[in-house]
C-alpha cells in the first residue's frame, strides 16, 4: 500500500439549517484545487459528528438540502486526478442519531446522558457501543465504501466509562466493580477495542483504517497507518515531537495532521498563515514522517483558493525533497521508555529537552523490544515491574546504560530500587516540598548556588564508587503553607543533609536523579535541568551523534538516511508564545558561519534540493559541515 503524503484532512461538521447548503460547490473544480496544490491524498467526510451524511444513504441521514451525491462526486474526480480519498465518519458523535435513540447513548456515573455543563460543544453526549448503534457503524462503513473511498478514517473514538443499561448489565454479569472508576473504565475500553476490531472487519484488507482518538500502540494491527493530530497553537508545539517519536517506532507510515486554523478545529475564520504552516512541515521533516494540512471545507463553498495557492507552494519544496526522503529513516541515539497509555508531562518535557541539547532519540513503549539502542532514559514515574525489570537486567548486561529520573527505577510500591544495578542508597520518598541541592560540577551558564528541585522525588545516599553530580540541599522549613500564625512561603535553603541528588553506580551504567527532572523543567524551564541532563548524557554516551553548539537552543537537528546517505536537518525558526497562543508569523534566519558536527567521516555535503556544494571538514571522527544562511530551515545531504 502506496503511503500517505501531502495529504488534506477535511472536518465538515454541518449544524442543520444551512439554506444554501454546496450552492456553490463542485467536485471537479475541488479535486482540481487539490491537484493544482500537489495533494495525493485527502480524508473527505462521509458522515459527520452532526450525524449527517453526504452521500446518498439508505442507512443514514442525508443533509436535508444537499443536492447530488457530494462523497460519490468528490472521490470520481479525486481518482481522476490520482488523488486518494478515505472516507470519513464520526464514531464517537452521532447527535441525529442520538436524538432519534437516546438508548444508544453513554451514560455517566450520575446516570446522565447529557451533560451541557461539563461538556458543551459537541461532546456533551457521546454514543455507546454497546448497543445497536454498533451495528448501525459497521453499516454505514460497509456502505460508504460502496462509494469508492480508498480507506475510512474513524474520529472521536475517545474513552469514557459508560454506565448505561447494557454496559451496567454485562459488568454484573461478568463480577465486575461498577462501583470501582478503573474496573468500569477497563470494560468501556474492551467494548472500545470490540468496536474496532469489528470496524477493521468490514473494511477489505486493501483498503485504509485509521482509529483516531485511541493510543497509537493499542491499535497498530488494526490501523493501516498513523496519524497525529496536533494543532498546535491550541495544544502546544510539545505535544508533535513526542507522539511521532513513538509512533514511528510503531508504524511504518506517520502523517503529520496540522491545521490551518488561528486556533482550533470549527474556526472558519482563522488561518494562521503561510510561514506557521510551514514550520509545521519543517518539524515532520525532522522526524521523519508525512505531511497533513486540516482544513474546515465551508459549507457552501470550495476551498479557500488562496489557502490551496499557499499550500501547493510548500507542497511544491515537500515534493523537491521526496527523492531523498521517501526511503529516508529517522536515525536515533537513544531511546525514552514508555509505559503508559498517553504522553503526558514527563515525555513532552523529555522530548522538549533533547531536541533543545541536539540529541536524536526516539520513544519506545516498555513492552517492545528496546535492546538495540546504547541508552535508555526512563522519565520520572516509570516503575520497574517484574518483567521490566528483567528486560532493563539483560539491556544491562549486554552494555546499554540508563538514566531514570524520579521515581523512575523504583519498585511499583516505591520502596526501593527494583535492580542491584541502582547500587544507591534509598531513603524513601521525598516527604519535603522545599529541596534544594547543589551541583558538584562547573558548567558554562550555571551559577555556584543552590537550585530548588521545582518538584518532589526520592531522598537517596551515595555509596562506595558512586559519582555524585549533586547534593542535596536542605531549607529552614521543609513544607510551605499555614501553620496557625504564618503562612511559610520564603523558605530559604540552609546547609547540605547527607543525601544525594544525581548519582551514578560505580559501574558508570546507571544514573539517578532523586527528583523528577522532566516534570521539573516542565514547570519552570529552568536551565541548570538541562544541565544535568546533558552532563549525564556526555558521561554515559561515548560519542554523540550531534554537535551543534554554535546552534541557538530554540533550533532543531536532526537526521534521517539510509545505508547510502544522511540527512542532516536544521530547523531554526521556532513559535513565538503570544497571549495563549503560540504562532510563527515570519520565518527566523540564522545567519551563514555556523558549524554542525555529524558524527562519521563522509565524503561531501550539499544543500537540498538544488546540490549547491557546503564546505565539509573531518575533525576526531566528525564532519563539520559549515551552513549557509537558512530561513526556517535546511536540509543538507551527507555523501557517504
Amino acid at each position: 500500500m502506496k503511503p500517505i503524503k501531502r495529504a488534506v484532512h477535511f472536518d465538515f461538521h454541518t449544524m442543520p439549517g444551512i439554506d444554501n447548503f454546496g450552492e456553490n460547490f463542485d467536485a471537479e473544480v475541488f479535486a482540481q484545487q487539490l491537484a493544482d496544490a500537489k495533494v495525493e491524498y485527502v480524508n473527505m467526510f462521509g458522515q459527520c459528528n452532526l450525524g449527517f451524511c453526504y452521500y446518498d444513504t439508505k442507512v443514514g441521514i442525508r443533509y436535508p438540502t444537499m443536492k447530488g451525491d457530494m462523497l460519490r462526486e468528490v472521490v470520481a474526480a479525486c481518482h481522476k486526478r490520482g488523488i486518494g480519498v478515505s472516507g470519513y465518519l464520526n464514531v464517537g458523535l452521532n447527535h441525529e442519531q442520538a436524538i432519534r435513540h437516546p438508548e444508544w447513548l453513554q451514560m455517566n456515573k450520575d446516570g446522565q446522558i447529557y451533560n451541557l455543563k461539563g461538556g458543551g460543544g459537541n461532546f456533551f453526549r457521546t454514543m455507546c457501543y454497546n448497543t445497536g448503534y454498533k451495528d448501525f457503524v459497521i453499516a454505514i462503513i460497509k456502505e460508504m465504501l460502496e462509494t469508492g473511498v480508498d480507506g475510512i478514517f474513524c474520529d472521536c473514538m475517545l474513552l469514557r466509562p459508560c454506565y448505561c443499561m447494557n454496559c451496567t448489565k454485562d459488568m454484573l454479569a461478568k463480577g465486575i466493580d461498577i462501583t470501582s472508576h478503573e474496573a468500569v473504565t477497563a470494560f468501556s475500553n474492551e467494548v472500545r477495542m470490540d468496536m474496532c476490531r469489528a470496524i477493521r472487519a468490514a473494511i477489505p484488507n486493501d483498503k485504509r483504517l485509521f482509529l483516531n482518538g485511541l493510543p497509537s500502540y493499542s491499535v497498530t494491527e488494526l490501523n493501516s497507518h498513523m496519524e497525529i493530530e496536533c494543532l498546535p497553537a491550541a495544544w502546544s508545539y510539545d505535544y508533535f515531537t513526542a507522539h511521532s517519536s513513538l509512533a514511528r517506532t510503531l508504524y511504518d507510515n506517520v502523517v503529520y495532521m496540522n491545521g490551518r486554523f488561528q486556533t482550533s478545529w470549527g474556526d472558519f475564520g482563522g488561518y494562521k498563515g503561510k510561514a506557521a504552516i510551514e514550520n509545521d512541515f519543517f518539524d515532520a521533516l525532522t522526524q521523519g514522517v508525512s505531511t497533513s494540512l486540516g482544513d474546515h471545507l465551508h459549507p457552501a463553498e470550495n476551498a479557500i483558493s488562496d489557502v490551496y495557492r499557499d499550500l501547493g507552494e510548500m507542497y511544491e519544496k515537500i515534493e523537491a525533497y521526496e527523492k531523498w526522503t521517501d526511503n529516508a529513516k529517522y536515525i536515533p541515539e537513544m531511546a525514552v521508555l514508555v509505559d503508559t497509555m498517553y504522553l503526558g508531562t514527563p515525555y513532552t518535557s523529555a522530548a522538549r529537552m533533547l531536541s533543545e541539547l541536539k540529541y536524536t532519540f526516539d520513544f519506545v513503549r516498555a513492552e517492545r523490544d528496546f535492546s538495540g539502542y546504547k541508552l535508555l532514559i526512563l522519565p520520572d514515574t516509570v516503575t520497574v515491574t517484574e518483567e521490566l525489570a528483567g528486560k532493563l537486567s539483560d539491556f544491562l548486561a549486554k552494555g546499554g546504560k540508563i538514566i531514570s529520573t524520579g521515581f523512575s527505577g523504583l519498585t511499583p510500591d516505591k520502596s526501593g530500587f527494583a535492580l542491584p544495578a541502582w547500587d544507591f542508597a534509598f531513603r524513601g520518598l521525598d516527604e519535603s516540598n522545599t529541596t534544594y541541592f547543589k551541583l558538584r560540577y562547573t558548567a558554562e551558564g550555571v551559577a555556584d548556588m543552590p537550585y530548588s528541585t521545582y518538584a518532589a522525588g526520592i531522598r537517596m545516599g551515595e555509596k562506595e564508587g558512586n559519582d555524585c553530580l549533586a547534593a542535596s540541599v536542605s531549607s529552614y522549613f521543609k513544607k510551605t503553607g499555614w501553620d496557625g500564625l504564618h503562612y511559610y512561603f520564603y523558605t530559604p535553603p540552609k546547609e547540605e543533609n547527607g543525601d544525594a541528588t544525581v548519582l551514578i553506580n560505580k559501574e558508570g551504567n546507571v544514573a539517578q536523579v532523586s527528583f523528577p527532572l522532566f516534570t521539573a523543567y516542565f514547570q519552570s524551564f529552568a536551565t541548570v535541568f538541562k544541565s544535568i541532563l546533558d552532563t549525564l548524557l556526555s558521561k554515559m554516551l561515548d560519542k554523540r551523534l550531534l554537535l551543534a553548539r554554535e546552534l541557538p537552543s530554540t533550533a532543531r537537528t536532526t537526521l534521517t538516511g539510509t545505508e547510502d546517505y544522511t540527512l542532516l536537518h536544521v530547523k531554526v525558526s521556532y513559535p513565538e508564545i503570544r497571549g495563549k497562543f503560540g504562532i510563527v508569523e515570519e520565518h527566523t534566519v540564522l545567519p551563514a558561519g555556523r558549524r554542525v558536527g555529524v558524527l562519521g567521516e563522509y565524503k561531501a555535503a550539499k544543500l537540498l534540493p538544488d546540490g549547491e556544494a557546503l564546505p565539509l571538514s573531518v575533525e576526531d571522527g566528525y564532519s563539520f559541515v559549515t551552513l549557509p544562511e537558512i530561513t526556517g530551515y535546511a536540509m543538507i545531504y551527507l555523501e557517504k
